[in-house]
């Protein structure tokens, strides 16, 4: 089911865009963009590797437990998609991901991959160029705290970095339920 806040966010995003999901896990978000844009195109971007050393994150011991996890997962995903021609997986880090595509090329980009500080400023600085003017970068759990830091916030202190570096480049800011944001671009 999909939460109040991101059925929010989408009733925002434009019908028919072009855009993109960075950290699909098993696609039910994934899911919810198909079925509320339609979109023109919708690129997946996720590694599924197993990364140990996040081992209280889904992708890191708390769910998937080995690489053969991570792969099976993707697998189920993939097939899951398949009969979609308007989705594209891109099995990979979204920083090596961002140089396939153009700048100006996304309506609006969904960042939910990992949530450490430096990973969603890298997210941020990459993609904002590949996306549109007038289109939007949009996330995931900004009030999201881990478990083993308390009261951090990284994905709050990686937009307000972000929005200090660039907010020139921003026309708007909005926070829906203090869990999903969008950033408007200039």
């Amino acid at each position: 089911m999909l939460r109040d806040a991101r059925s929010t966010l989408l009733s925002k995003m434009k019908k028919h865009s072009v855009c993109a999901e960075i950290g699909v896990w098993k696609g039910r978000f994934s899911k919810n963009i198909l079925d509320a844009i339609k979109p023109k195109m919708l690129h997946l971007i996720d590694p599924y590797k197993y990364q140990p050393e996040f081992g209280p994150r889904l992708y890191g011991g708390k769910v998937a437990k080995s690489q053969e996890d991570m792969d099976e997962i993707f697998e189920a995903t993939k097939k899951r998609f398949a009969r979609f021609r308007n989705v594209t997986f891109h099995r990979d880090f979204s920083n090596k991901t961002s140089t396939q595509f153009e700048d100006a090329y996304f309506d609006w980009v969904y960042i939910d991959g990992n949530h450490a500080f430096e990973y969603v400023l890298e997210d941020l600085e990459l993609y904002f160029p590949k996306v549109k003017s007038g289109g939007f970068l949009t996330g995931d759990d900004f009030s999201w705290s881990p478990s083993e830091k308390p009261g951090t916030r990284p994905v709050t202190r990686a937009v307000e970095f972000f929005l200090e570096k660039y907010g020139n480049h921003i026309t708007s800011m909005e926070y829906i339920d203090d869990d999903q944001f969008i950033l408007t671009k200039a």
